[in-house]
């Protein structure tokens, strides 16, 4: 039976894919998630372990749960990947309606302890794992190998810039209004980033991945080209943001439980709509602004028993028994800083009651230094500090508001400019082969 559509279109649908088979209709500037959402399509893969269906969720590319077949290539993030026009998407690690795990446990009505599940005569324990292993793969193998060479590019700016969200955008467009333009990095293509105030000097689509202080870089990598990226800056800005928590409730996984922060800036980036009836669930100030963009009920966490539903979320129930009918649920907890990549380049993290954060200046300079490496023998001289200076704008310098976060890139920004008026570097490269 067709699924009733959940988001409106900013105008007449000019691409079409498919999805499982089906046709999906979809405009310019929509991902997979965004297209299939606004479709009603909900589920796009199985869990590793339990086996229950799962669907895009933070829709900013953190969670992993929105996995789903690319024409014929695996393991790609729903919510990071544009569509296109007759490209083939299908679901990952599903057999149809057939649920294996539901079968197992009409069989297994206690669980099952898996670490002593057939461990004798040894063949039948072989077979046993290799059934195991088979549930909790994530997908097949690509049907070809990739048709473009891998290649190496090397980058030597004075400036790098991690994240091209709303306050990497401004850090850039204010160094170059200073005559100092950043090399800005974001994993998101160009086209799902919206809005017309790209950084000139961006490499769209390309996720960092790692700091190496010992080694004196940072790597990043894409995979259509394959292409891995070795950056070598002098000032390393991380705009990265924060995490979007889940809420401990019972069944937040089902398909249409999504982050209210996510579902927003998607609607924001793709023009799209909402006519899905919508439920908000946090506390506070935030949750309270999220709704109203939203247009959705709020509800605190403390008032809710369980989210009910079974292939998909069908509504909120309450502690007084009371059922809040939605199509989708959009939890709106306190965020936690984005901290991996500032925690590898060796800064110092604090933990903020959300979760953890470097520590900052009041002009968002970290400090940083190397981190101990893991083959130095003991008593080796420690290696001398990386040759970059870290800061941190935005949430992850500890902004909630918008007009706090402004503030963190405007102080951001005037420090970098007398900082690289002092120490000017005439070498600066964008590319080196």
């Amino acid at each position: 039976m067709p699924k009733a559509p959940l988001l409106a279109p900013p105008g007449p649908p000019t691409i079409s894919f498919r999805w499982d088979g089906a046709p999906v209709a979809a405009c310019p500037g929509d991902t997979v998630a965004s297209a299939l959402i606004a479709a009603g399509e909900l589920a796009t893969s199985r869990s590793a372990k339990y086996r229950r269906l799962r669907g895009p969720a933070c829709l900013h590319g953190g969670c992993g749960t929105c996995l789903v077949r690319v024409d014929g290539r695996p393991n790609q993030r729903a919510c990071l990947t544009p569509v296109r026009e007759d490209m083939c998407v299908e679901p990952q690690n599903t057999y149809g309606g057939l649920d294996p795990t539901a079968l197992v446990d009409q069989v297994f009505r206690r669980g099952i302890d898996h670490h002593h599940l057939v461990v004798y005569p040894r063949i039948a324990n072989q077979m046993m794992q290799g059934v195991a292993r088979e549930l909790a793969g994530f997908g097949e193998l690509p049907d070809a190998p990739p048709e473009d060479v891998a290649a190496v590019v090397d980058h030597a700016p004075e400036v790098l810039v991690i994240g091209a969200g709303r306050s990497g955008r401004a850090l850039a467009a204010a160094l170059t209004a200073a005559g100092h333009p950043p090399l800005v990095v974001e994993r998101r293509a160009a086209t799902a980033l919206g809005g017309s105030d790209l950084p000139a000097r961006l490499l769209a689509g390309v996720g960092v991945f790692a700091c190496y202080p010992q080694e004196r870089l940072w790597a990043a990598a894409s995979e259509q080209p394959p292409v891995l990226h070795r950056l070598r800056p002098r000032h390393v800005v991380l705009a990265v943001g924060a995490h979007e928590p889940t809420i401990p409730l019972a069944n937040n996984d089902l398909p249409g439980v999504v982050s209210a922060r996510g579902l927003a800036d998607m609607l924001e980036q793709t023009g799209r709509k909402s006519s899905a009836r919508v439920v908000v669930i946090g506390e506070g100030a935030r949750a309270e602004l999220l709704a109203s963009t939203l247009a959705a009920e709020r509800v605190p966490p403390a008032r809710v028993r369980k989210l009910i539903g079974a292939r998909r979320v069908k509504g909120v129930q309450l502690e007084d028994g009371k059922i809040l009918r939605c199509d989708l649920v959009a939890l709106a907890p306190d965020p936690a800083p984005a901290f991996e990549l500032a925690a590898q380049a060796g800064a110092p993290i604090h933990f903020t009651g959300a979760g953890f954060a470097p520590v900052v200046d009041a002009d968002g300079r970290i400090a940083a230094g190397p981190a101990a490496h893991p083959l130095e023998a003991e008593g080796a001289q420690t290696a001398p500090p990386p040759p970059w200076t870290l800061w941190a704008v935005g949430e992850l310098a500890g902004a909630t508001t918008p007009a706090e976060i402004r503030g963190t890139v405007d102080r951001c920004a005037a420090a970098l400019v007398r900082a690289l008026a002092e120490s000017p570097d005439p070498k600066d490269s964008h590319a080196r082969a």
